[in-house]
């Protein structure tokens, strides 16, 4: 199979068997790969309603038909998996190197099955695979095992792992490879109950492409245009200055929840913290394996009460949600609260959430010190903030109940807990503010529908089809008239503030990011404007696999992983109601520039209206949610329409 090793490396960790089995060319061509091809196994192999945490949950490890090529931005392994933390569809990608050194040891996938009784580590080189014991390995730090791991097998292996945090199950724990962190959902905590420490790989295969010439002809036309760009400032793509570049603009505009989402923007901070940053802790830059786009930066705190070591990021989310979140205007503090976050194994989004909600109920006198172990948990207070990072990750005292995630929390807590706690589904809003200039309303759309909970990139961001600065390249155009062809979308659908347009936006972003998701593809790619769009992702996809795909199939097989992962949440007990926004987030600022400007904010009434267009154009019930038998049977779900209607009928 072309643009594929070929095979799904499946293991049973309870009774240690281990299975190589040929990929299905059927549901390859259907899905592709990645989280859509992965979504097809969940969803014929799990059981609805299983603990998360429990031996009947899997956890798979996805490429797809790009990884492993000289594509860029194609050095991408997808986590996927039922979240711990929101019962529903988990899913994380990360970078680093690992998932195309899985393809070059023979694997497009790994299915991990039951738990393991003991500590275990999977050392997978070149097709051959061993189970090994790892009890050496359990309650130590990233750097610590990888230290360890590289010691026992190559240097130059891969390594996907996790910290304490996974083995101690905090429900936002993360796995790490490389530096890099598959954060959001919990994956580390799947991985950590079954017991499995670290899955260490070495290959050194290759994957062919169809058509080589066409393919390398068209790699070359695209990495022309993406060195050849400036934009931040840098001729390395959007991203050569890092996504910590983002603060500035993103507060200016009012796009980044403050105060735990009391305001959207904070005086400017946010340039501060990148001019910080960059002038006085940035230490060099790095990027994934082929990739035009230096976007890794390493920082360090050379001395002092924050003293850390050479570290990854913060990156943009962490810098906010460290930062503005809990009005901490100390950078050394963000960098070395990030760092503890990937020593562990947390997502730092999830992480910096739960303490900034705790915060906002210390404030307001629904939990005191005897609460918190004698902790002051006053805004910024970062001594504070060390402590519960630590405590989280050992499952110690307050950082207990902090690690069963805010929505776990705010329902511990009660009373008006729960109508302050900024999550969707369980799964906490990052920092992409819906009171902002950028997406604005398209965000309540994206967090209210998104499979995985209040997230911002998966599938992808509204941002990227309401930005002048990247529409056009993407073939997107905006008109006035009353009949829109597909790439076409209301004129008024740039104003952020109105309703009219975004849930278009919306639809054509997670139907293309999910696109992206199931070949391979990094998303901070189509910030590299004019070098990826869909045309070219069908075109370079269609040369490295032999399937000839167009732009409109590459978007249709997008469109059918979305709706087949709804079915996946649907079958979870997901239905209308659970497509909520925090209420927080659709109030006017309680203070900021933006405080005194009604437009800023969303009624129910408004919301409404929105999701139930979105539900006509996606042909799910209005009522519901649920996709229809009509609209799967037109994705060629048929038997998912079967499958879900007969589970709809015995509940």
């Amino acid at each position: 199979m072309n643009g594929y090793a070929g095979y799904l490396l499946r293991i049973n960790l309870a009774n240690r068997k281990i299975t190589r089995e040929h990929l299905n060319p059927k549901t390859a061509q259907m899905f592709l790969g990645g989280s859509g091809y992965a979504a097809k196994i969940l969803w014929d192999e799990l059981e609805p309603k299983i603990d998360p945490l429990g031996r009947g949950n899997k956890f798979i490890i996805a490429t797809g038909p790009l990884v492993g090529t000289l594509c860029p931005g194609t050095d991408s392994w997808v986590a996927c998996f039922k979240s711990p933390l929101t019962n529903c569809w988990g899913e994380s990608r990360s970078g680093g190197g690992f998932g195309p050194e899985l393809k070059r040891a023979g694997y497009d996938f790994v299915v991990l099955e039951d738990s393991s009784d003991e500590p275990v580590y999977i050392w997978i080189r070149d097709g051959e695979v061993e189970i090994r014991e790892a009890k050496h390995l359990w309650g130590k730090t990233i750097p610590e095992v990888e230290g360890e791991l590289r010691k026992e097998g190559d240097s130059e292996a891969r390594i996907a792992l996790i910290g304490p945090a996974g083995e101690n199950l905090v429900r936002f724990a993360s796995v790490m490879s490389n530096g890099r962190a598959a954060g959001r959902c919990g994956g580390g905590a799947v991985l950590g109950s079954k017991k499995v420490k670290a899955i260490m790989v070495q290959g050194h295969g290759g994957v062919s492409v169809a058509k080589p010439e066409a393919f390398l002809a068209t790699i070359s036309e695209v990495e022309k245009i993406q060195l050849k760009l400036e934009v931040c400032g840098t001729t390395q793509g959007c991203f050569g200055a890092g996504t910590m570049s983002f603060t500035g603009s993103f507060d200016a505009a009012g796009a980044i929840p403050t105060k735990y989402g009391a305001s959207n923007c904070w005086d400017g901070k946010g340039d501060e913290f990148y001019k910080q940053l960059r002038d006085k802790y940035l230490v060099g830059s790095g990027s994934c394996e082929g990739c035009t786009m230096s976007c890794t930066k390493y920082t360090k705190v050379k001395e002092g009460k924050w003293r850390t070591p050479l570290t990854h990021g913060p990156e943009y989310e962490s810098i906010t949600c460290f930062g503005h979140l809990m009005l901490n205007d100390n950078v050394e503090a963000i960098i070395h609260a990030s760092h503890l976050c990937d020593i562990y194994g947390m997502d730092t989004i999830s992480c910096a959430s739960a303490i900034a909600f705790a915060m906002e109920c210390y404030e307001k006198g629904w939990i005191n010190k005897k609460d918190t172990d004698g902790l002051e948990l006053t805004w910024g207070n970062m001594d504070s903030v060390k402590i519960l990072i630590e405590n989280i990750a050992k499952r110690k005292g307050f950082g207990n109940v902090l690690g069963e995630g805010t929505k776990r929390v705010a329902e511990k807590i009660g009373g008006e807990a729960p109508n302050i706690a900024l999550h969707v589904k369980g799964l906490d809003i990052p920092a992409h503010d819906p009171r902002g200039h950028y997406a604005g309303k398209a965000w309540h759309v994206q967090y209210a529908t998104a499979n995985r909970g209040g997230c911002h990139i998966h599938p992808q961001e509204p941002t990227l089809v309401m930005s002048a600065r990247y529409s056009k390249d993407l073939g997107i155009r905006f008109s006035e008239g009353s009949e829109l062809k597909e790439n076409e979308f209301p004129l008024a659908a740039t104003d952020p503030l109105t309703l009219e347009g975004k849930v278009k936006v919306v639809l054509w972003t997670q139907n293309y990011g999910d696109a992206q998701e199931s070949i391979g593809a990094c998303k901070f790619h189509n910030y590299a404007t004019a070098a990826f769009n869909p045309e070219t992702y069908a075109k370079i996809t269609s040369y490295a696999t032999g399937i000839n795909i167009t732009p409109s199939e590459l978007m249709k097989i997008g469109e059918r992983v979305f709706n087949l992962e709804r079915c996946f949440n649907v079958r979870e007990g997901i239905r209308r109601k659970d497509d909520s926004i925090p209420k927080r987030l659709c109030l006017v600022p309680t203070f900021g520039p933006f405080s005194q400007d009604s437009r800023r904010a969303t009624s129910k009434e408004e919301l409404d209206a929105m999701l139930d267009e979105y539900y006509q154009a996606r042909g799910w019930g209005k009522e519901t949610g649920i996709p229809s038998e009509q609209k799967l049977r037109e994705l060629g779900l048929g038997n998912v329409a079967e499958g879900l209607a007969k589970y709809i009928e015995e509940i």
